[in-house]
C-alpha cells in the first residue's frame, strides 16, 4: 500500500481497491491526549482523481475571502501537486 505525504495535513494512501486521502489529527483533550487518529476525506479509483480531490479539498477548506484568494489557493495546490509528481 502506498503512503505519500501531500502536505502537512494530508496523506495519500491506498488499499487494494482505492486511493485514499486522509488527514492525521492529534487528540487535544482527555485520557488519549497527544495520540493521533486519521480522518478519511475521500476514496478514489485513480491517482488522478485523488489528486483532483486533494485540490478540491484544499480549495473548500481554505480561508479565502475573495475569488482572487481562492484562485491563489488553487494555483498553490497545483504547484504542490506538480512537486509531488516530480515534473511528470
Amino acid at each position: 500500500m502506498i503512503n505519500i505525504k501531500l502536505d502537512d495535513k494530508y496523506t495519500l494512501t491506498s488499499n487494494s481497491m482505492n486511493y485514499i486521502i486522509e488527514e492525521t489529527k492529534v487528540i487535544q483533550d482527555g485520557s488519549k491526549k497527544g495520540e493521533t487518529y486519521k480522518t478519511v476525506y475521500g476514496y478514489y479509483g485513480t491517482v488522478e482523481a485523488a489528486l483532483k480531490g486533494f485540490k478540491e479539498l484544499k480549495i473548500r477548506t481554505s480561508d479565502a475571502k475573495s475569488i482572487k484568494e481562492l484562485l491563489e489557493v488553487s494555483k498553490e495546490t497545483d504547484k504542490k501537486i506538480e512537486k509531488i509528481l516530480g515534473g511528470i
